[in-house]
């Protein structure tokens, strides 16, 4: 997208983000309309935050690569990246969906950790503190199960399932939905 005809540096967002990582503030959660640029502003700091890449070179240039923030948080962080509008392709209970966000979650901290692999977890928050490390979670589409009326007899089961993944704990150094 940074070398599209018709780009848009909105890479300054970075800067404010930057300023709430381990504070109060690190849970943010974006509601604009559809078609606002939110995946792709995701997409960015997915990118900029992620250690598993050097994206130095895709920021140089832009207006986050002259704040002094810059570096100090620059591919320094596990991202757990999630989409929750995808749904399982088997079965189409909400019990489903939760365990396929579960099995992605496990999945990604086994490839980043695998001496945990054969370790047994009471649940994913045990795993992710496992690991003594923070993550980014970078959520999209956290609310489409509401949006599209999917389970909503879960609503309150949905809410409090996000509230234990990520309120208040020590591996959560920003939640961004």
């Amino acid at each position: 997208m940074v070398r599209d005809k018709y780009f848009v540096d909105k890479s300054g967002l970075i800067e404010i983000v930057n300023a709430r990582i381990n504070t109060m503030n690190r849970y943010l959660c974006v509601t604009k309309p559809r078609r606002f640029g939110k995946t792709s502003v995701l997409n960015m700091l997915g990118a900029y935050y992620c250690r598993m890449y050097d994206s130095e070179v895709l920021f140089d240039g832009l207006n986050i690569s002259k704040s002094v923030t810059f570096r100090e948080h620059l591919n320094r962080y596990y991202v757990l990246d999630l989409r929750l509008n995808r749904l399982p392709d088997h079965g189409g209970t909400y019990d489903d969906y939760v365990s396929m966000i579960r099995d992605s979650i496990k999945r990604d901290i086994q490839e980043a950790y695998p001496w945990l692999e054969n370790k047994e977890f009471g649940s994913v928050t045990d795993m992710l503190s496992a690991t003594g490390d923070q993550f980014i979670f970078i959520i999209d589409e956290w609310d489409y199960i509401f949006s599209h009326e999917l389970y909503p007899e879960h609503y309150g089961d949905f809410l409090e399932f996000l509230r234990n993944l990520l309120k208040d704990q020590p591996y959560v150094a920003l939640a961004y939905m």
